[in-house]
């Protein structure tokens, strides 16, 4: 894990003498935001056991210090299942769950099985996550790759703060614009997974 204080001879150069806890709030925001707008943290949660028990409710199994953007994917014992709409389901899921198979979540923080699933089934969630809002840094692998375009968000923050010495609205919008031309790029290479190629676009709902 890679504190923020990773963070802080980037920051520091341009906001000297701002406040430390000031400055880890900032680069936790720029952190959530880029995480958010890019979908660029995507990991495989571990697998768990279906109950066999329709209508049973799961926790969403995050790493620690995240939360959960969107469901990418989810499949059951390796097979695909469609991640639905809750806004487009005709029915509470929670007592119904229908004929055909889906996973459905409404709070992003739990999620429901549709259809039949087997007992000790092993379902799996692809997930975009992002820094929780207590969160006190990022795996070391993420902090590496996008120390700069997060640093630009955190800046874009400091320099507006009101009567600091530091305060300064024009570098401020230089950092703005900085971090939003690194969410674009950043967001592109997340879609093509990091490589040349330009996937099928997918919808997902959730």
């Amino acid at each position: 894990m890679a504190t923020w204080d990773a963070w802080y001879p980037d920051i520091l150069v341009d906001v000297p003498g701002a406040p430390l806890p000031l400055v880890d709030h900032a680069l936790r925001r720029a952190a959530r935001e880029f995480f958010k707008r890019t979908r660029a943290w995507m990991v495989w949660l571990d697998p768990q056991a279906s109950s066999g028990v329709g209508g049973t409710e799961y926790d969403f199994d995050l790493p620690a210090q995240s939360e959960l953007v969107r469901v990418e994917q989810v499949t059951a014992d390796g097979e695909e299942v469609p991640v639905t709409a809750y806004r487009q389901l005709t029915k509470d899921w929670t007592r119904d769950q229908g004929a055909e198979q889906g996973l459905v979540s409404q709070d992003m923080q739990t999620f429901t099985l549709l259809g039949t699933f087997a007992a000790a089934q092993a379902i799996q969630v692809q997930a975009s996550l992002r820094p929780s809002q207590t969160a006190s840094g990022l795996p070391d692998g993420l902090q590496g790759r996008y120390l700069e375009a997060i640093t630009q968000g955190a800046k874009a923050t400091l320099l507006l703060t009101s009567k600091a010495a530091f305060r300064d609205p024009e570098g401020a919008v230089i950092a703005q614009a900085l971090f939003e031309e690194a969410i674009s790029k950043h967001a592109v290479d997340a879609f093509r997974s990091h490589t040349n190629t330009m996937p099928r676009a997918r919808v997902q709902w959730c």
